[in-house]
């Protein structure tokens, strides 16, 4: 973009996404190495992944299914045959100096993936979807720690061949926010497919390409950018951002980063930016590189891939999407409890097992609420506690039957279950929490009532607060035992009779 000043109004912030996530397989994409973390640097690694001489490549055909799963999940199209390319590039980290990937044939085209901001659902193109090889990784040691200020650089060629899918979309985004929305859909989708780990370091990884372009330029009924202006704006690349979050900071960094440059009447240079988490900041790194600079040509040690017929044998579960709207529909759920239920595919899972034998609201409090707030606080994910997830549905069947109250169920008994490792019937045993019988109940109200005269006479006068005071003597009385809102109503009825 030319240098001109402008008001920070005149300007739009334009982004695009190339998000590169590791597939889960057990072995790399084109060697038999293993995918599985290890400490042990070079480790998992062989002439193909090293890219020494005479060795060939030999495609993993779980990498391609997962390919195609992503494929159908993004509404993609799949063509029959789809082609590997040589991108050509030196960097330390690329063994062979070349990185096999898709170019113009890629195995998904045309796709789109909806998200929510702020309420309103879009959707966002995406351009294409394609397999291609991880590189190795580096390790910045000494110095500051990072890329611009360390000493000296390890390679680790253990990640070089784990099979990558890099999803493209178009520059559709206007806001760090929307890009994070996105980031989050996309890992959902992911996940149900059951083509990724997120728990894995560095499964997924996102360049982000922003762009800074006058309101003019853009059609304010389409929100459609012309190409023209989109190649008159100078662009950076973000690179190194690993999560949502960093997405969302880095890119609202940039953003200021560009716009006081613009208002101030300085070019914004076309470059590749590295975004130093610590710092929270983007450095320079080098000039950007264009299509033409890395010299595609096609692979001449794989065949075409053809996948015209397996690929209708591929099915993919019901997607994050979808389970939200039939659990609004099907179960009555508001907007934010499905969200919440369907966050993953286990927890969507386990509601499915509970609110199939309890009510449906019922079985939406304790999953998405009592059980996802106790995991969430002790950092537990819900796939830890698989094994448990009976005895999650026997306390819930507690609390349906009316054998202790909510509040012992979720503040004694289900912390204790995580905290102890014991069974909802253990808890309630060994801490006496089985519920009080009405009739101990209604003494201990009459005893309440007997001996706190001036709680009585603030209730009568019209100090309705009073009432809580009261139902905690009660509940002290019983030991915690009674339900509060039938302590409640039964000193309401003795106070009003």
């Amino acid at each position: 973009m030319t240098a001109q000043t402008v008001q920070q109004g005149d300007l739009v912030t334009v982004i695009g996404l190339e998000v590169h996530v590791q597939l889960e397989t057990d072995t790399k994409i084109f060697c038999g190495c293993s995918t599985a973390p290890t400490d042990e640097p070079n480790d998992h690694v062989c002439p193909v992944c090293l890219g020494l001489p005479g060795a060939l490549p030999i495609l993993n055909e779980a990498a391609v299914e997962a390919a195609v799963k992503i494929g159908k999940a993004i509404d993609a199209d799949i063509p029959e045959e789809t082609r590997f390319h040589r991108k050509n590039y030196y960097y330390p980290d690329l063994p062979k100096n070349f990185q096999i990937t898709q170019y113009d044939e890629p195995i998904c085209q045309d796709g789109d993936l909806e998200i929510s901001v702020e309420g309103e659902r879009r959707t966002v193109t995406i351009e294409r979807a394609h397999l291609e090889e991880d590189p190795g990784s580096l390790q910045h040691v000494g110095g500051g720690g990072g890329i611009d200020s360390a000493e000296y650089t390890l390679v680790d060629y253990n990640r070089a061949g784990t099979p990558l899918m890099e999803i493209v979309t178009a520059p559709d985004f206007r806001s760090p926010d929307e890009v994070r929305a996105f980031l989050a859909e996309l890992e959902e989708v992911l996940e149900y497919l059951g083509v990724f780990d997120a728990e894995r370091d560095g499964s997924l990884r996102i360049d982000a390409n922003l762009s800074i372009i006058p309101e003019a330029e853009i059609d304010g009924d389409t929100d459609e950018i012309g190409q023209s202006a989109l190649e008159a704006a100078n662009r950076t690349e973000v690179k190194n951002i690993s999560s949502h979050k960093g997405a969302q900071k880095a890119l609202a960094y940039e953003e200021t980063r560009q716009k006081n440059a613009i208002q101030r009447g300085r070019a914004v240079e076309q470059e590749t930016r590295h975004w130093d988490e610590s710092r929270g900041i983007t450095v320079s790194m080098r000039s950007k590189e264009e299509e033409k600079d890395y010299r595609y040509f096609e692979e001449a040690d794989l065949p075409p891939l053809r996948v015209s017929g397996w690929k209708e044998e591929i099915s993919i579960p019901e997607l994050p999407a979808a389970r939200r709207e039939r659990f609004e529909s099907e179960y009555g759920l508001s907007e934010e409890a499905a969200s919440k239920l369907t966050s993953t595919k286990q927890v969507a899972d386990f509601y499915e097992d509970v609110a199939g034998e309890f009510d449906p609201d019922l079985a939406a409090t304790w999953v998405a609420d009592n059980l996802l707030g106790e995991l969430n606080y002790r950092d537990i994910d819900i796939t830890e506690i698989e094994g448990r997830l009976e005895e999650v549905t026997r306390l819930v069947e507690l609390v349906a039957e009316d054998e202790i109250t909510a509040k012992n169920a979720r503040e004694t008994v289900l912390r204790s279950m995580l905290d102890d490792g014991r069974t909802p019937d253990e808890v309630v045993a060994e801490e006496g929490l089985g519920k009080t019988g009405e009739d101990e109940v209604q003494q201990a109200v009459v005893e309440a009532i007997d001996e706190n005269p001036g709680a009585v006479e603030d209730y009568q006068s019209g100090d309705d607060g009073a009432i809580n005071f009261l139902v905690g003597q009660v509940m002290q009385k019983t030991g915690g035992s009674a339900d509060p809102g039938d302590v409640n109503q039964l000193l309401r009825a003795e106070l009003e009779g």
